[in-house]
């Protein structure tokens, strides 16, 4: 965060506001049980003017996407050797990348876990993004991309749309047609094959957009 940023209160509120969305967004992305972190506190810098800060001591993420190595001289080489925490560079795609900071966006609800309406907005975006068609037309490009079954996806759009599935949960009320055993899905089943579809995307994203 640039160091001007901590003179202009408004300025580093709305910064870290937007920073703090995305990473509950990736929170999500590696556990869907994740829980939400806000602005809850204050410090004083250095000027003694007051600034916002996150208490995030409850927050877990289960893939370690942040992580922080506390190593002795004799483990400093096999730290130094260790690939760096992925989180950072998630960060700075969805800086770079509308889709991206969108995604994140979506699935950083404060109050509880993305739904099936939501869920099914990230894929929406993910599948245009892959194969530049509208709404989910990009779906057989998308699955043949590999990064979650094929099954899978059927499964949670089905889920996602059918009422005799979700219930009142679901995107509509009056489908028709019996849903097939093997098309059901729950809800966190759901939230966990989009958060491995989102962490596949991304990675591919980043690949393919560094010089």
């Amino acid at each position: 965060m640039p160091d001007e940023l901590f003179h202009d209160a408004e300025r580093l509120q709305a910064t870290a506001s937007v920073l703090l969305r995305r990473l509950n967004g990736l929170g999500r992305v590696f556990d869907h049980e994740f829980l939400s972190v806000g602005l809850v506190g204050r410090f004083s810098d250095e000027t003694g003017q007051q600034q916002q800060v996150v208490l995030a001591d409850s927050a877990e993420v289960g893939d370690r996407a942040f992580v922080a190595v506390v190593a002795t001289q004799g483990d400093q080489a096999a730290a130094q050797a260790s690939p760096p925490p992925p989180g950072p560079g998630y960060l700075q795609l969805a800086e770079a990348d509308p889709d991206a900071a969108e995604v994140l966006e979506i699935l950083s609800k404060p109050d509880s876990p993305p739904d099936w309406f939501d869920l099914y907005k990230v894929l929406e975006v993910v599948s245009q993004n892959v194969s530049g068609l509208p709404g989910l037309k990009g779906l057989p490009r998308l699955k043949k991309m590999g990064w979650v079954p094929s099954a899978q996806l059927e499964a949670f759009t089905a889920s996602a749309n059918h009422q005799g599935i979700s219930g009142g949960q679901a995107r509509h009320a009056r489908m028709s047609g019996t849903p097939s055993p093997r098309l059901m899905m729950t809800l966190g089943e759901a939230q966990q094959q989009i958060g491995a579809l989102v962490k596949a995307w991304l990675d591919w994203r980043r690949s393919t957009s560094r010089p």
